[in-house]
């Protein structure tokens, strides 16, 4: 590997440490950490963790489409109405931006062997990006996992472990086989490098619309989409590439609204969780919580709820009259940009765009 352009950082007390994808933790206070850069941005491409971005493990993920919704726009009294097409990336969903580094960062630090625990899009892009690697790779998902979901991960030859129960089942039996077998967890939840791939998706709205969108409402589970996007128009400001920072608006399911809570104050815990048909997040305790606030509070953003009934009308919404098939989570972000406009939080005549995170062709129609 060549001589790092980054370290370590901690988010609780700025502890400094080597490039490493074994230690999620800071070894001083036990916060999670993120990556700093040790040169500064000049707007031209996302900074990412790795020199020579022509070696990084990649499948083509990136350069997805930005299509004008037209008709869904004029209906919701917009200026313009802009979605980007995630789903277009190599394994279905936005997910491959941030396996892409990780796998990289994986393979060049020495990694032969890794876990991952997953609601079923990010172990499905993990798996693919594994095998393209030369990794070995132990997939941990719910059972109840879309069938489309769990047979990509196998399909890609990772040893893929269903846990009976919820989604925080997966994850904590993901951190037993790791402690029980002295694996590397490669958590795309908890590691710094996974958020970094998502900056280019800011660059790429960038390179077509320059300053032309006021608000950005995507899907939350993790957070990995917003906390990256968000840092990559933080760059583009910084290198005075745009003038100005869209309005975030982080959408959850009722059923599992952890940011929501967060950012309203309201009592919420992962006691409190329902089922929900937006599987992609429906995380009841997201680690990198509080950096979720700081990405939509950064930008003046809000958060809201949606119904799951909202999710069905959204996604045959976008089916009929925009020929595009969302997964549930993701027609989930326009029922949330309903909701918002209803509200008055994002004026009639705004600008926005709207992350479409991964495709329904992986889920069935009925449940």
């Amino acid at each position: 590997m060549s001589v790092p352009n980054h370290q370590l950082s901690c988010l609780d007390c700025s502890s400094k440490q080597e490039p490493s994808v074994n230690d999620l933790y800071c070894a001083k206070c036990g916060g999670l950490f993120f990556v700093e850069y040790l040169e500064a941005s000049d707007g031209t491409q996302p900074r990412l963790p790795i020199s020579d971005h022509s070696s990084a493990n990649s499948l083509g993920e990136g350069d997805t489409p930005l299509v004008f919704l037209e008709k869904t726009g004029e209906e919701l009294g917009l200026g313009s109405l802009w979605a980007k097409l995630e789903f277009m990336a190599p394994t279905g969903s936005f997910k491959d931006r941030g396996s892409a580094i990780l796998t990289t960062m994986g393979r060049d630090l020495g990694v032969t062997e890794f876990v991952e625990d997953s609601s079923g899009n990010a172990g499905a892009s993990l798996a693919a990006y594994a095998a393209a690697a030369g990794l070995k790779s132990h997939v941990f998902a719910p059972a109840s996992a879309a069938r489309g979901k769990l047979d990509q991960i196998k399909i890609f030859g990772a040893n893929l472990h269903q846990i009976e129960g919820p989604r925080q089942a997966a994850t904590d039996a993901a951190e037993e086989f790791v402690k029980k077998h002295g694996l590397v967890y490669m958590s795309h939840n908890l590691s710094p490098y996974f958020s970094e791939g998502m900056k280019a998706a800011s660059y790429e709205i960038v390179d077509v619309l320059e300053d032309g969108i006021d608000h950005v409402v995507l899907p939350v589970g993790n957070g990995s989409l917003l906390i990256g996007m968000v840092r990559g128009y933080q760059e583009l400001l910084e290198a005075e590439i745009i003038g100005k920072i869209p309005k975030f608006h982080g959408v959850q399911a009722h059923a599992v609204r952890p940011l929501v809570a967060a950012l309203n104050a309201e009592e919420w815990t992962h006691d409190d969780v329902l089922p929900t048909n937006a599987s992609g997040i429906a995380v009841s305790k997201p680690p990198r919580l509080a950096e979720m606030v700081d990405a939509i509070r950064i930008t003046n953003g809000t958060a809201v709820t949606v119904s799951e009934e909202s999710l069905f009308e959204w996604q045959a919404r976008l089916a009929v009259s925009e020929g595009i098939f969302a997964e549930m989570t993701s027609a989930g972000a326009f029922a949330g940009l309903e909701k918002l406009i209803d509200s008055g939080v994002i004026k009639r005549d705004s600008n926005v765009c709207v992350p479409i995170t991964g495709s329904g062709l992986k889920e069935p129609l009925e449940k």
